[in-house]
C-alpha cells in the first residue's frame, strides 16, 4: 500500500471519530467522575497515605493508562479539543482493522479489495460501546489500538520480530488494564502454531517487559503500602489487611453456564441493561458470525476449494475465537471486550465474502450495517452516562472559598465517590470513602489515624448534601447521620457549603460545538456537591448489639454459602431501618427484611431466601438450596 493511501486510512477514521464526538456531547462518565481523573493525580502528589479508599475499590488501579486525560484536562485544554485529539486516537482501530481486512482480501482485485476492507472497518465500528466511549476518558478505545496492531502482525507468519514487537503491544495494553491480559493470552497461539521457540520466546519476554516498566512501580507502591501488588484485587491470595481477605470478582455479566454462551450471540440482537452492558447495546453482528461459520463445513463438503479460508484468514478467526471465548469466562463485560465487538466486523465480512457471491456479500453487508447502525441509533445512549453540555473545562467544579482555603478530612458515603473533585479542594486535604463499592469498618488503623490527623476538621461530602437555601434536605441528613453515628459523628447543619458545577461554555467554540450537538441543558442539579461539618455523636448502645447479633447471623451465612457469594466477605450496615452487607462483585445484598434474612441481585431482581433472622440466630437454621 503506497504511503498517500496509508495517511488515508488512518486520516479519514480520525477525522470522523473526532466528528463524532463532538456530536455525542462532553462525556462525563461515572468511572470519570469516580477515578480516571483521581488516579493520576493521587499518583502524581503522592496521596497514598494522605487518602484511604477516596474512590472505592478503583482508588488502587495502575493510574498510568490515565495520564493522557489528565494532562489534557489538568493543563487547561479546551473539553472539545481534548476530546476531539482522544478520538482521534481511538479511531487508529477502524485504520487498523481496515489493514487486517486489506491483507485478508490480498486476492481480490484493488476496486473490490478496498471496498470490503471499508465494510469490514465499518461493521466493526458499528458498536453502541466503541460510540459511547470515543473521545472519552475510558481507556478500552484507547488500548485496542495496540491490540489491534498486535493482531495485525501476527497476521503473517510470527517471526521473531513480529513476535517481540507483538508481545510488547499486547504487553503494554495488559500493564494499563490487567483485564487485557486475556487477549495476551488468546494470541499466544498464534506464534506458537509457527513452532519457532525463538519467536515463542520473544513474544513471551516483551511482555514481560512491558508489564513490568509500565505495573512494575505502581505494583511496588502497593506492595509497600497494602503487602497485595494489585491491591485490592486477588486479596485472598495476598491477605493484606487493609481489605476484606476474598478475591474481588466482576461478576455483573458473567455468563453462568454452555447454553447461556451459546445464546449469547443471538441475545445481543435484543439485548437487555444485565447481558453485557451498563447501557442497552443491540449488536446484530454475531449471530450471522454464528450461522455463517457453521455454515463454512457445507462449502468444504462441496469441494469449492476457491472459497476456503487460507492461513492469515485461520489466525484471524483463531485469535477472535479465542478471545471471545476468554472474554466470556472472565467478564462478558462489554467495554472490556471492545476489541472482540471490533473484530467482530472483520469476521463478519471475511466469512460473507467466503460464503457468497461478492455482490450478493456486499449486498448482505451493506444491509447489516444499515440495520446495525439503525439499531444503535434507537437504543442506545451516545454517552455511558452523561452526554453534557460542551465548556472550556472538562470538569467545571467550582469550589467555595473555604474548601480551597481550609484543609479538612471529607467523608464520602454514596457509591459514586466524586472523587475527581479531590484537586478542586485544598492540598492539604484528606478524604475516604466510608461507605459505597467498599465500606470501611469503623476503628480501621488508616481510618483512625486520619480522623486522628484532621481532629475537629472532619467534613461529609457528597452529591445527595447539596444545599437549599443554604441547608441539605433533612431526610438527606438523617440518611448520612444513620452511617455517621457508627463512626462517631453526625451532620453539622449550620456548617455546609457547596462545591458546585458551573459549565464555562460562553466562548465561541463551546457555544458551536453545543449548537451542533444539540445538548439540551447541564447537569447542575446531578453533578454539583455539598459538604457539611461533623459533630461528634455517641451511638446508642443498643444499636451497637442489634449489629453485633446481625453480623454474627451473616458471617455464618458467609461461611456457608461461600460458593453462592463467591468468596467475597463485607462490613454490616444499616438499610434504613434494617441491616444489609453489600457484595459488589456480585451486585448482591445480603439483608434483612423483618424477621427474614434475603439475598438481593440488584441488578436482576431476584432473591435468595435464607429464612427467619431469629432461626439463624437460635442456630437452628439450615442454608437454602441455592447454597448447595
Amino acid at each position: 500500500m503506497r504511503r498517500g493511501a496509508l495517511v488515508l486510512v488512518f486520516a479519514v477514521p480520525a477525522a470522523l471519530c473526532a466528528a463524532w464526538t463532538v456530536l455525542a456531547g462532553k462525556d462525563v462518565n461515572w468511572d470519570l467522575l469516580n477515578y480516571h481523573y483521581y488516579l493520576p493525580y493521587e499518583w502524581l502528589h503522592g496521596r497514598l497515605s494522605q487518602d484511604y479508599f477516596a474512590a472505592s475499590g478503583q482508588s488502587y488501579l495502575n493510574p498510568v493508562g490515565y495520564l493522557p486525560f489528565y494532562a489534557m484536562v489538568a493543563a487547561g485544554w479546551h473539553s472539545v479539543a481534548a476530546s476531539m485529539a482522544l478520538a482521534a486516537v481511538h479511531g487508529a482501530s477502524l485504520g487498523l482493522l481496515y489493514l487486517i481486512a486489506w491483507r485478508l482480501f490480498a486476492h481480490r482485485a484493488p476496486r473490490e479489495r478496498m471496498e470490503l476492507s471499508v465494510l469490514a472497518a465499518a461493521l466493526g465500528a458499528a458498536s453502541a460501546i466503541f460510540g459511547a466511549t470515543l473521545g472519552s476518558s475510558f481507556l478500552e478505545p484507547l488500548l485496542a489500538v495496540p491490540m489491534l496492531a498486535g493482531v495485525l502482525l501476527l497476521v503473517e507468519p510470527a517471526s521473531p520480530r513480529r513476535a517481540l514487537l507483538a508481545g510488547l503491544l499486547f504487553g503494554v495494553a495488559t500493564a494499563l488494564k490487567y483485564s487485557n491480559g486475556i487477549f495476551a493470552l488468546a494470541a499466544l497461539p498464534l506464534v506458537l502454531v509457527q513452532r519457532s521457540w525463538r519467536a515463542g520466546i520473544a513474544y513471551v519476554a516483551a511482555g514481560v517487559a512491558a508489564v513490568a516498566l509500565l505495573a512494575g512501580p505502581w505494583a511496588a507502591l502497593m506492595w509497600r503500602e497494602f503487602g497485595n501488588p494489585v491491591f485490592p484485587l486477588f486479596n485472598g491470595w495476598f491477605k493484606s489487611p487493609h481489605a476484606p481477605v476474598a478475591n474481588m470478582l466482576a461478576g455483573r455479566f458473567q455468563v453462568q453456564d454452555l447454553w447461556a454462551a451459546a445464546a449469547f450471540p443471538f441475545q445481543l440482537i435484543a439485548p437487555d441493561r444485565t447481558l453485557y452492558a451498563e447501557i442497552t447495546a443491540p449488536d446484530l453482528r454475531f449471530a450471522p458470525i454464528v450461522l455463517a461459520a457453521a455454515a463454512l463445513p457445507l462449502v468444504a463438503l462441496r469441494g469449492r476449494s476457491e472459497r476456503a479460508l487460507q492461513a492469515a484468514d485461520w489466525r484471524v478467526l483463531g485469535f477472535f475465537l479465542a478471545a471471545f471465548a476468554l472474554w466470556l469466562l472472565s467478564s462478558a463485560n462489554g467495554r472490556y471486550g471492545l476489541l472482540v465487538l471490533l473484530l467482530a466486523g472483520v469476521c463478519l465480512a471475511r466469512l460473507a465474502e467466503r460464503l457468497l457471491p461478492l455482490a450478493a456479500a456486499r449486498v448482505a453487508l451493506m444491509v447489516l450495517l444499515v440495520a446495525q447502525i439503525a439499531a444503535c441509533t434507537m437504543a442506545s445512549a451516545s454517552r455511558w452516562f452523561i452526554a453534557d453540555r460542551w465548556s472550556a473545562s472538562w470538569l467545571p467544579f467550582v469550589a467555595a472559598e473555604r474548601a480551597k482555603r481550609e484543609p479538612a478530612l471529607y467523608l464520602t458515603l454514596e457509591t459514586l465517590t466524586m472523587a475527581a473533585v479531590v484537586p478542586f479542594l485544598h492540598p492539604g486535604a484528606s478524604f475516604v470513602n466510608l461507605r459505597g463499592q467498599y465500606s470501611i469498618a469503623p476503628g480501621t488503623p488508616r481510618l483512625e489515624t486520619l480522623l486522628a490527623r484532621h481532629r475537629g476538621q472532619v467534613r461529609a461530602l457528597g452529591r445527595f448534601l447539596q444545599l437549599r437555601e443554604g441547608q441539605p434536605r433533612e431526610e438527606m441528613v438523617e440518611a448520612y447521620d444513620t452511617t455517621l453515628i457508627r463512626y462517631g459523628y453526625r451532620i453539622d447543619q449550620d456548617d455546609c457549603y457547596a462545591i458546585a458545577w458551573q459549565p464555562d461554555e460562553q466562548d465561541a467554540l463551546s457555544r458551536a460545538a453545543n449548537w451542533l450537538a444539540r445538548q439540551p441543558s447541564a447537569h447542575h442539579a446531578v453533578l454539583s456537591l455539598g459538604s457539611c461539618g461533623l459533630l461528634p455523636a455517641e451511638r446508642d448502645p443498643r444499636d451497637v448489639e442489634a449489629e453485633r447479633l446481625v453480623s454474627a447471623v451473616f458471617d455464618r451465612i458467609e461461611r456457608e454459602c461461600a460458593a453462592l457469594l463467591r468468596g467475597q466477605s463485607a462490613v454490616t450496615e444499616p438499610l434504613g431501618k434494617e441491616w444489609m452487607r453489600n457484595y459488589p462483585g456480585i451486585d448482591a445484598r445480603l439483608e434483612t427484611y423483618g424477621d427474614r434474612v434475603i439475598l438481593e441481585r440488584y441488578v436482576s431482581l431476584t432473591y435468595v431466601d435464607f429464612g427467619p433472622l431469629s432461626s439463624w440466630q437460635s442456630g437452628a437454621a439450615a442454608a437454602p438450596e441455592a447454597c448447595r
